[in-house]
């Protein structure tokens, strides 16, 4: 299955000309069919809502009756689009663009395509669509804490059987906005390059959400001088991709593919910290406190304790007109440095050792781990807004 929208955003239909329907791009495609018209002549009750129809209007100079009518009843039968290949200066009637924008069916016009070949690229995208549908369902079996190691490894090379025995994986998210039609969009350009492979590779891209994970795996040798990023960077390169587009959280520790979930979990992690951070990729080995902290606010009852917190100290700043949020962001920031925070503060040393006493007695935190739990605090909630 597959959308109008989509369609438009494969490789061979890039300079298809809209006529009408703009609205109805949205319209859903399971089949891709090329109109016969001396079929045409005998029926149309195979055709309904969910076909994409393609048809030359070439013949409309011979039998502009026969045509028309065609395309007419098509519209009638509500089908999800309509492409005619037609010269650049022909135009199609106004009533039957009336009745196309009265029936919700988009009609678009192109000229160099083969349709034979439009066919075939339509139906290998709603293939690879299934298939990377399929993964994502596998991924997340595989990220099920109930499945055993060796159910992992089994499920692992039901998703790609060359898979060697190490694996390294990657989160990549895209640094536009994230939307279906987007990762579609990849994931057709990564079918474009997979069919000029030769052979089988050893990685693979899954779906998840909006987001993309790449395992790749190696043999036991191969994976004692990996460079991860490397890797990775190579990966993307051959498959057509920028890594500029992504944010890219990795564990760059090679495992055995039976413990492919904790691999792709610190993944995860890593590209969030990655964003948190600004940075264009992170490992999982240098995500630090941070690995904590996500674990925080990412559990209901804790991240509930966190906005408790802050909305003590938010009620207090509005109250007097103060500031202390945003001084115990650059004293955390500045890793108690109380020097470089009067600094960034433009205030006296006294006055932020004042406020940062008085952010620990409206918290009520105990003396000796006040620190800790300020600096835990304001990182939580920084990443709480970075998430929101």
């Amino acid at each position: 299955m597959i959308t109008v929208n989509e369609i438009l955003s494969l490789t061979l239909f890039k300079k298809f000309q809209i006529v009408t329907g703009k609205e109805y791009l949205t319209n859903t495609v399971t089949t891709a069919v090329i109109l016969e018209y001396e079929s045409s002549r005998i029926q149309f009750a195979g055709y309904c809502y969910g076909y994409f129809v393609l048809a030359s209007y070439f013949f409309a100079s011979m039998n502009p009756e026969l045509v028309n009518n065609s395309l007419k009843k098509l519209i009638q039968k509500h089908v999800s689009g309509i492409a005619l290949k037609m010269l650049p200066e022909e135009h199609l009637p106004p009533d039957l663009i009336q009745l196309a924008k009265d029936e919700h069916v988009p009609i678009f016009t192109f000229y160099d395509e083969f349709m034979e070949d439009l066919i075939i690229n339509i139906n290998e995208s709603m293939k690879t669509r299934a298939q990377y549908i399929v993964h994502e369902e596998k991924l997340n079996m595989i990220m099920d804490e109930k499945n055993s190691e060796e159910e992992v490894r089994r499920i692992a090379l039901e998703i790609n059987p060359g898979f060697k025995n190490k694996v390294i994986t990657a989160t990549l998210v895209s640094k536009e906005t994230a939307t279906n039609l987007q990762v579609h969009t990849y994931f057709d350009k990564l079918m474009y390059h997979s069919s000029k492979m030769e052979t089988e590779t050893p990685w693979t891209f899954v779906k998840n959400g909006y987001n993309i994970v790449l395992i790749s795996s190696f043999s036991e040798d191969e994976a004692k001088n990996v460079k991860a990023m490397i890797d990775i960077k190579n990966i993307l390169q051959k498959c057509g991709f920028s890594e500029e587009l992504f944010y890219i959280g990795y564990d760059a520790e090679p495992v055995d593919l039976s413990k492919l979930r904790e691999s792709v979990y610190k993944s995860k992690i890593a590209v969030k910290i990655c964003m948190f951070l600004e940075k264009d990729y992170l490992s999982y080995t240098y995500v630090g406190v941070y690995k904590y902290v996500l674990t925080v606010i990412e559990n209901e009852i804790m991240c509930a304790e966190v906005k408790k917190k802050i909305a003590i100290l938010e009620n207090y700043d509005k109250q007097h007109e103060s500031t202390l949020i945003k001084t115990l962001i650059s004293y955390v920031n500045n890793n108690g440095d109380f020097g470089k925070t009067s600094l960034e503060c433009f205030q006296h040393t006294n006055t932020i050792r004042y406020r940062i006493k008085k952010a620990e007695e409206l918290l009520d935190l105990e003396e000796n781990t006040s620190q800790e739990e300020i600096y835990l605090l304001i990182r939580c909630y920084l990443l709480m807004k970075e998430k929101n």
